[in-house]
């Protein structure tokens, strides 16, 4: 793995996090062009992350650093 697994688990807490978000602006608030751009970024960053997280295939090692 190219992340730490505590590293791993802080980003899907983040993708929860901005999927909560991003369903709150969709659902909950006014249609405006500011909340379209914001919904926009939000979707590009969250299929970004999951990109990431997707592309992360090494074998995992445990780094000396680790308890």
């Amino acid at each position: 793995m190219l992340h730490k697994i505590s590293q791993f688990c802080d980003k899907v807490d983040s993708l929860k996090r901005d999927a909560d978000t991003l369903r709150r602006l969709k659902y909950e608030t006014p249609k405006t062009t500011a909340r379209d751009a914001q919904i926009q970024g939000l979707i590009d960053q969250i299929q970004a992350d999951c990109y990431i997280l997707s592309k992360d295939k090494q074998e995992y090692t445990k780094m000396e650093s680790e308890e």
